[in-house]
């Protein structure tokens, strides 16, 4: 036993995942206690540095900066894995060839959720590095892909193409599916992703619109969303979500310390914007409004109603429009009314205010309760009055879809595709214009 232990102390590499590792490390100990205890004390020597146990001492750093994370306490879950890096400064062997990848891969998680991406660069590259050396193969994917986030949040395209490019190679041989789709859009993160844009679910698959022609021309439900070229950063997230409730218990003045608080934590997130412009207009500060809307449309350009609610805040800081017209049109659009309470109180704000939105809201309704005609009418009314191009495609393309086989439903679909306006009911334009065409 005594001969084999210093082969043991190389950790085998089916063992050199975070957790397993531990279960290998202490069983290594215990043995050498067991040895010591019979008088051979030079293997527990071998694992010890100053009297202490540094191995231990390294896994529960880990354990400890693992549940700071959980909790979301990035920066003190950082700066105690720094302390556990430069605790184990000089130590050699086996057990830390396997702990120092994944202390520097937390390390990197870390950095990079407090907004440091460039520190989470520096860190997240040594802990590929040693993982490639080692060929732990469950390690360098899962820093591939970490990098080419961290390279698309400093807005370094090129660099996040070729980390994804090399995940998709080593996926290539387990999931050649995924690899394909890894390929195609490191193709459009090398050719430069948009800020903001629309990509489409396909009975479950993510599909690039540019891809929907490869499709039947009916290709089935088809789901349409916005991506950025960016991901969100978990405290700006959580922050938004706390923000959301907030607000829905009326307590707009604490969802706003929310949103200012998810706007800090990451300088790129378009939501903590849109939501405290929704909260500014609900407490009539139209102009903070304004601004929270301009800094969305910069952030991440048409994102969801952000052109269309700028344009109507505009207008409510001018006057033109009244704050009671904007609380029926929210309570429509968003207040989750049945589709006859919605025409109601649309037909009562009307009289009130003629506002392409409200038409928009109406004629929606309408067509959920199937009259088709009333709709029609709604969506024309809307269409007459509004020049805004968000709103006048959303009108559009309610139109087409529930008259689909009249002679103005392809100019209507056409003038959609066209208009810099409402993201998503462009792509659906689109959809529904290659189906009629090829019909």
């Amino acid at each position: 036993m005594v001969a084999a232990f210093r082969a043991w102390q190389t950790v085998p590499v089916e063992f050199r995942t975070p957790d397993k590792l531990p279960w290998y490390g202490n069983g290594l100990i215990a043995v050498a206690q067991h040895l010591a205890a019979r008088g051979r004390p030079e293997l527990m020597r071998a694992l010890r540095r100053d009297g202490e146990n540094p191995l231990q001492e390294w896994e529960d750093g880990l354990i400890a900066a693992g549940r700071l994370m959980e909790e979301l306490r990035f920066s003190e879950a950082a700066a105690r894995l720094r302390a556990v890096l430069q605790a184990s400064a000089g130590l050699q062997g086996s057990g830390v060839d396997s702990y120092l990848p994944i202390t520097l891969g937390r390390l990197g998680e870390c950095l990079f959720q407090c907004g440091d991406a460039e520190g989470a660069r520096e860190s997240t590259e040594r802990a590929l590095e040693l993982c490639e050396r080692s060929g732990e193969g469950e390690g360098v994917m899962a820093y591939l892909g970490n990098l080419f986030e961290i390279h698309r949040y400093l807005g370094d395209g090129a660099g996040a193409a070729t980390y994804l490019e090399r995940l998709a190679a080593a996926l290539v041989r387990r999931d050649p599916a995924r690899a394909g789709l890894m390929r195609r859009h490191a193709a459009i993160v090398r050719a430069g992703e948009p800020l903001c844009r629309v990509v489409a679910q396909v009975d479950g698959q993510l599909v690039e619109l540019s891809e929907l022609s490869e499709l039947p021309p009916s290709p089935g439900h088809v789901h349409f969303g916005l991506v950025r070229n960016r991901p969100t950063l978990r405290l700006s997230s959580v922050a938004v979500a706390a923000g959301a409730e907030a607000a829905g218990r009326g307590e707009l003045q604490a969802a706003l310390q929310h949103f200012q608080r998810a706007a800090a934590a990451d300088l790129y997130d378009p939501w903590p914007r849109y939501h405290a412009a929704m909260a500014f207009t609900e407490l009539r500060r139209y102009r903070e409004a304004i601004e929270n809307l301009q800094a969305t449309e910069a952030l991440a350009p048409g994102w969801y109603k952000c052109r269309s609610d700028l344009w109507l805040a505009e207008r409510l800081a001018t006057g033109a429009i009244d704050h009671e017209t904007f609380v029926a049109l929210r309570k429509i659009s968003d207040g989750g009314l049945a589709p006859a309470e919605a025409v109601a109180c649309a037909d009562v704000a009307l009289r009130r205010c003629e506002l392409g939105p409200l038409h928009l809201g109406r004629g929606n309704a309408l067509a959920r309760l199937r009259r088709i005609e009333d709709a029609r009418d709604a969506y024309r009314a809307g269409l007459a009055i509004t020049d805004e191009p968000d709103t006048r495609t959303c009108l559009l393309v309610g139109l087409a879809a529930i008259a689909p086989d009249s002679p103005e439903c392809a100019g209507h679909l056409h003038e959609a595709i066209e208009l810099s306006g409402n993201l998503t009911a462009a792509a659906q334009a689109a959809v529904m214009l290659r189906s009629r065409t090829a019909s």
